[in-house]
């Protein structure tokens, strides 16, 4: 299902999410901030983002930060090789671990333990890294002192919140400092008795003597890992450990090990990479995770010479339980469906919501047709079951789409493509099946081919018109602006809906002349009503990802405005947050748009890629609100929470905000209190003709006057 549209209000089930995506973002970075230094850079070193702890320990303010890269921080204690070695292992998309001195910015120096997390896009390249270190100055500092004397080691080790043990080469604990007490809660006495192994989860045991062998082996001077502590409250604790041999007439008497506590670290790093890779509704893998254990499985297939499968799953009628019932049980309906899937798949298989209502599953060691047949089987007959929505009996249906590796591809792209192919299949032929691929599923259906046939002529014979809906000030109740909707009333097929004729044309490219044409008619229209002596009004036109990917889209838009002869400051361009995903490309395209006097809107606010860490580099002048956070704004505390973050962050960043969806005087009221000063929706107007929309400008004239 596509993403994008030209339309003020696109159905898009991700929207309904964000809220809760919110919170747990927001406790995420509670729990960071709390506990961890951590800043976020772009691919190529870039400081995105910094929080105040990094602030703290570095000593230079946040704007001093920002934008520069980690020289700053450099002490030259490291060697070229060390950060060579660290960008050649998030570069390939795995996570670095090590200990780093760095320069503050009096001079000072400080130790942090560094995690740095690459975040990945669908190919499988790092776009950002995420940062997250801790303060470890003094623990470096107890290691260098006991080098010097064991003795004053011991005494600072006494009051160190690190533990520090000393243990023999077999285990045997020989020295624990207080510290074990007040964090595993055991009287020193036990441990002091006991062997490491002992207190270390049967996970990690090996991990452990591995590493302690291979360090009297090589008699290095030290070594780090990570394992996991029983506490008395058989509880584990995440320690980060540095092990230093003690040396003695050349041998390795025993181990010095300075542990500390990471737990809090360890939880964040976890609860940050579930949110990047889980889909929050049903917390099933996303697209993202998906096609990562695809590539992967590919990999592995192709090398052990074994067979697998995808199968693309999309529920019946799925809108129609929206349209009927309301979102809360669409949700509902969604999550119900991917328990179900769970229950009729293995335990080795992957399942995955794409979007919407949309699941992938990935079937491994799968031997033939005939055990895909009884899998397919086994998950609609699961479906069969009724369930009780809206005090009624419903039964979900679903259709189901599958390709095989590698008869049917050898590339993840082509499987899911072959796969979605059988889906359709299955969907012109009445639904609750399921087909596995063959090559003349891929021609297009006759509908299709019709459908795009009709809308090429469209375009040349401009079958095509274009809607007004007002954008108001709610303080005054003044028409500030409209946005232009593109509507499709074919001679014989009557009216097209634009959730059909957008995403195909989106699809096919056809895209580019129909945005052309609206950009076109819309600045042509809005200089009309000027000449006619009304008031300059903004008008808001939707721009699609092709459309601002196309290389000549600024020219063609300056030219269309020239031949118009509209200002520039009288066109606002919205886009959906989706085409930050090529940030750096489309934060080009829309600055030079903006250095022009274009305005920039983000439609549908929340529902996409941006985030309020970065949004203040994005080139935009307003933040138009999706109107699933309007929609229960008058008795939904939470939806009011997001909208107030939103205003807050826009004040902050001296944006514009307006709200889309408003439909009852209730919203009106709160956005109003909340200091939101524009909005848009049926409360104040539907989409109207141009000639209806230009009697609503002669009727809002005169209300004007009459309260003046």
């Amino acid at each position: 299902m596509p993403k994008y549209s030209l339309l003020n209000n696109p159905d898009n089930r991700e929207s309904e999410q964000f809220e809760v995506v919110l919170k747990e973002l927001t406790d995420v970075k509670y729990a960071l901030d709390q506990s961890a230094i951590v800043a976020i850079t772009d691919q190529q070193g870039k400081i995105l983002y910094v929080n105040e702890q990094f602030s703290k320990i570095s000593k230079y303010s946040e704007e001093e930060l920002l934008g520069q890269d980690h020289r700053i921080l450099n002490s030259d204690y490291h060697p070229s090789s060390f950060f060579k070695e660290m960008w050649a292992t998030i570069g390939t998309g795995r996570i670095w671990r090590g200990e780093v001195r760095n320069r503050a910015k009096d001079g000072s120096f400080y130790w942090v333990d560094t995690t740095i997390v690459p975040f990945l896009n669908e190919n499988g390249k790092p776009y950002q890294y995420v940062s997250i270190r801790n303060d470890i100055s003094s623990r470096k500092q107890i290691e260098e002192e006991l080098r010097g004397s064991e003795e004053k080691y011991r005494l600072i080790t006494e009051h160190s919140s690190d533990l520090v043990a000393v243990i023999d080469k077999q285990g045997g604990f020989r020295y624990v400092s207080p510290s074990h007490a007040s964090l595993l809660g055991y009287d020193l006495d036990v441990l002091a008795s006991g062997q490491l192994c002992q207190f270390v989860h049967e996970g990690d045991s090996k991990k452990v003597l591995a590493k302690l062998d291979k360090l009297a082996a090589k008699k290095k001077i030290s070594a780090q890992l990570e394992f996991r502590i029983r506490t008395i409250r058989n509880e584990y604790k995440y320690m980060e450990t540095k092990i230093s041999p003690i040396f003695k007439n050349g041998e390795i008497e025993s181990f010095v090990l300075a542990m500390r506590d990471v737990t809090e670290r360890k939880e964040s790093e976890q609860m940050v990479y579930h949110l990047a890779y889980h889909d929050t509704l049903t917390d099933l893998p996303n697209r993202r995770l998906f096609m990562q254990q695809l590539r992967k499985e590919i990999e592995r297939a192709k090398k052990t010479s074994s067979q697998f499968a995808v199968m693309f799953l999309d529920l019946d009628r799925f809108k129609f339980v929206n349209d009927s019932w309301g979102h809360e049980t669409g949700d509902f309906i969604l999550t119900e469906a991917a328990r179900l899937i769970k229950k009729s798949v293995r335990t080795t298989d992957l399942i995955a919501r794409l979007g919407g209502d949309e699941f992938t599953i990935l079937l491994r060691d799968v031997q033939n047709a005939e055990e895909l047949e009884r899998l397919a089987k086994r998950i609609q007959s699961n479906f069969q079951k009724p369930l009780k929505v809206a005090e009624q009996q419903y039964t979900l249906s679903c259709s189901v789409g599958i390709a095989r590796f590698p008869e049917h591809g050898e590339q993840p792209d082509e499987l899911l493509n072959k796969a979605d192919s059988a889906l359709y299949f299955v969907k012109e032929r009445g639904r609750n099946g399921y087909a596995l691929f063959k090559t003349e599923m891929e021609e297009k259906s006759l509908e299709r081919i019709l459908l795009e046939n009709e809308m090429r002529k469209a375009i040349e014979l401009e079958q095509f018109h274009i809607d007004y809906q007002p954008k108001m000030d709610i303080t005054n109740n003044e028409v500030i602006g409209m946005e232009a909707l593109v509507r499709w009333h074919h001679p014989e097929l009557g009216r097209i809906p634009p959730n059909k004729f957008i995403p195909l044309a989106e699809e096919t490219g056809l895209i580019l002349p129909l945005g052309e044409w609206v950009l076109r008619h819309g600045c042509k229209q809005n200089k009309e009503w000027q000449r006619k002596g009304y008031k300059p009004l903004r008008i808001s036109i939707n721009m699609s990802v092709r459309q601002l990917a196309h290389p000549n889209i600024v020219e063609k838009i300056q030219e269309i405005l020239t031949e118009t002869e509209l200002d520039p400051e009288l066109l606002e361009l919205e886009v959906t947050e989706s085409v930050f995903a090529d940030f750096d490309h489309a934060a080009d395209t829309l600055q030079q748009l903006r250095d022009s006097g274009i305005h920039i809107s983000i439609d549908d606010f929340g529902t996409g890629y941006s985030s309020f860490s970065y949004i203040k580099y994005l080139p935009v002048d307003t933040l138009k609100i999706d109107a699933s956070f309007i929609r229960d704004i008058h008795h939904n505390e939470e939806s009011q929470a997001i909208v107030q973050a939103v205003l807050t962050l826009a004040r902050t960043l001296g944006m514009n905000v307006i709200a889309e969806g408003v439909e009852s005087k209730e919203q009106l009221a709160i956005l109003h209190e909340d200091g939101c000063n524009q909005g848009q929706g049926f409360l104040f107007s539907k989409p109207l003709s141009g000639q209806d929309f230009e009697t609503y400008l002669i009727e809002a004239h005169k209300k004007q006057e009459s309260n003046d």
